[in-house]
């Protein structure tokens, strides 16, 4: 995984888009491989981002699990926000 698909992906999954890096510590330390935890180092997504570490083998496919139940969730949205449009348009 290189640095832009890191971003890519911390952008989409956070609430702030600037901000993406320490929302993205939590959201994978639950998924580490040794066990979950509250929150991976914020400093070390900061590296992977920058270039100075490499960005561990099990990160893609968190992040691709994490992606995939986000697309998810935004679709039963996006069904939602239609059904009530439908509604309200009579």
């Amino acid at each position: 995984m290189d640095p832009a698909d890191l971003e890519a992906a911390g952008r989409l999954l956070s609430d702030d888009p600037e901000g993406w890096k320490r929302p993205l510590a939590r959201l994978l330390g639950p998924l580490h491989p040794d066990g979950p935890r509250e929150s991976l180092d914020p400093r070390g997504v900061d590296r992977w981002h920058s270039g100075a570490r490499e960005v561990p083998a099990w990160v893609g496919p968190a992040l691709a699990r994490l992606l995939e139940a986000h697309a998810s969730a935004l679709e039963a949205e996006a069904a939602a926000a239609r059904a009530v449009a439908a509604r309200i348009a009579g």
